[in-house]
């Protein structure tokens, strides 16, 4: 896989995709879940809330989309969408809806005319299979050759791939990485 090819898309959970990417300096575009979180960052994920949002993301209703992802949380000190707990760290402009706007904007229009690779990270979350196999047919829905790359500090062994046989593996967009994290640490070991 060439990274060249692809739109790189942080999904979520947590903004660290988003400064690797910067780090490395292969990050092209901004999309609305680069910088943000949920606020119970151990126990719970955006990655489900983002996704949904994707899935119903069309030309008509971006700002719908961001009113829904935004909320309240420019209206008070903790950033925070009070409905779905969305905490936006980064962001200290009160007026941000443009901003979220134009991402919105960005991620309908990659998703819809190119191939994208999805980043999503969770520090101690782990999704389901069935929950994440929802998660991957609505991202890989816009184009087949669209990737995933997913990186958890919990393990989800019905991600390896199985290679030894020849069925034909479901997960074959999805790039699997288990990376222990260690919570005592919590953002010291990000």
């Amino acid at each position: 896989m060439k990274y060249s090819d692809y739109n790189i898309i942080p999904i979520g959970d947590h903004c660290c995709i988003s400064m690797i990417l910067d780090n490395l300096k292969i990050r092209k575009s901004s999309y609305p879940f680069d910088w943000t979180s949920h606020t119970d960052h151990i126990h719970d994920t955006n990655l489900i809330h983002n996704t949904n949002l994707i899935k119903e993301l069309t030309e008509d209703n971006i700002d719908e989309c961001v009113s829904t992802y935004i909320g309240d949380a420019f209206n008070n000190e903790s950033l925070t969408n009070s409905k779905t707990k969305m905490w936006f760290p980064h962001d200290k402009e009160k007026d941000s809806n443009e901003k979220y706007k134009r991402r919105f904007d960005r991620l309908y229009q990659h998703l819809n005319d190119h191939k994208n690779l999805f980043i999503l990270v969770t520090r101690h979350y782990y999704i389901n299979p069935e929950t994440f196999d929802n998660i991957m047919n609505i991202l890989l829905s816009y184009n087949s050759d669209n990737q995933i790359i997913f990186i958890s500090g919990t393990d989800h062994p019905y991600l390896i791939n199985d290679t030894t046989t020849d069925k034909l593996n479901k997960y074959e967009n999805v790039r699997f990485k288990y990376i222990h994290y260690d919570l005592s640490k919590f953002y010291n070991y990000d």
